[in-house]
């Protein structure tokens, strides 16, 4: 992906830019929707395109795990469409492993009752048996009698599909700069007017700070406060001489999906108060593994790391225009990865005036 510097006399532009402090999942998503629409956008980040807590990211698209009444909220309830819609828009791979989740819970009686919230409210939820549970996964060694199975679910390269988004908010005029980090909103009476970057200023007709838990000081500098905390998640990189999973798996002893062929992916959670190695809370995992799967003797830790996913107050995602600071919108949410479309479509669609 080609990026570049800003470079100060973007100030003196005659064309004022929507900016969109943050390349990860959901800004990239953002300056998509709105290259596509025709607006003047640039992007910048301190770091790389995708990296941060997006490449930390299990990317499980999908409802299973999440209770039925998770989908309660427009903006989750219009997610998935729009993901599927701008995955028609994107021409560079995205790592899309579409065999649906297979999961179960603590009993066959909790899974059944989740299987069925989730039809009762409309989802594509189904129950499996066992034996049919083994032909869609044979690499198990065993599961219960009662699954759920959500066919609709999928699994991205979160870095990928970060990437596709961008390049193609590129090919639609976008300008990317990595390397770049904002210092400052630039702000007066009458809102921002632009950001203060280790470059030098670049003025905007609207800044969008999707940055994650950076965002909190972000909005400070101008005067705007956010409850925003950092939830610390683990994810695990290990590799496979073959595929062990073909869909997504989730138990209460491990939540696993194939990245590739040779790379398993698992997400852990992490002990309240850990200040240790991320590899420690790959013990575990790892012994799961291979309780679990045939032939998983020779699966090996490649990486660990930990995130902070960013969570808003009360859990609803920050979406949307500040209405004490014109010219300043927010776009704060987890899970970042489903939830970006539509934060992307929005956004869009609250700068169709400008």
């Amino acid at each position: 992906m080609t990026t570049r510097e800003a470079e100060p006399e973007d100030r003196l532009s005659e064309s004022e830019p929507i900016v969109v402090i943050g390349a990860g999942v959901i800004g990239a998503s953002i300056a998509h929707h709105l290259a596509r629409a025709g607006h003047d956008v640039i992007v910048l980040d301190r770091g790389e395109s995708g990296a941060g807590v997006t490449a930390a990211s299990f990317a499980w698209v999908g409802m299973a795990k999440s209770p039925a009444d998770a989908y309660a909220g427009s903006l989750r309830q219009r997610a998935r469409p729009e993901f599927d819609r701008v995955l028609t828009e994107l021409t560079a791979p995205i790592g899309l492993r579409p065999f649906g989740a297979v999961t179960w819970e603590e009993s066959d009686a909790l899974t059944r009752a989740f299987v069925s919230d989730h039809q009762a409210a409309g989802h594509r939820m189904e129950p499996l048996t066992a034996r049919e549970a083994l032909r869609r996964e044979p690499g198990l060694r065993a599961v219960p009698d009662v699954i759920a199975y959500a066919p609709d679910d999928v699994g991205i390269d979160p870095i990928a599909y970060t990437r596709a988004l961008l390049q193609s908010a590129q090919e639609h005029g976008a300008k990317v700069r990595t390397g770049t980090a904002v210092v400052q909103l630039l702000s007066d009476g009458g809102g921002v007017r632009g950001v203060l970057t280790d470059h030098g200023e670049l003025v905007a007709k609207s800044v969008v700070v999707a940055a994650g838990t950076a965002s909190v000081g972000i909005a400070a500098s101008a005067g705007v406060n956010i409850d925003v905390v950092g939830s610390p998640c683990c994810l695990l990189r290990f590799s496979t001489p073959r595929p062990l999973v073909r869909g997504i798996l989730s138990t209460p002893d491990l939540e696993v999906r194939q990245l590739d062929d040779t790379t398993l992916l698992a997400a852990e959670d992490v002990p309240e108060g850990f200040s240790g190695d991320p590899r420690e809370l790959a013990v575990a995992t790892l012994a799961a593994i291979r309780r679990s799967f045939v032939d998983a003797d020779d699966v090996r830790l490649e990486h660990a790391v930990i995130a902070d996913r960013p969570i808003p107050a009360g859990g609803h995602p920050l979406v949307g225009p500040v209405p004490a600071m014109p010219g300043l919108h927010l776009a704060i949410a987890h899970p970042g990865v489903i939830l970006s479309a539509e934060i992307g479509r929005q956004v869009a669609a609250d700068h169709a005036a400008l």
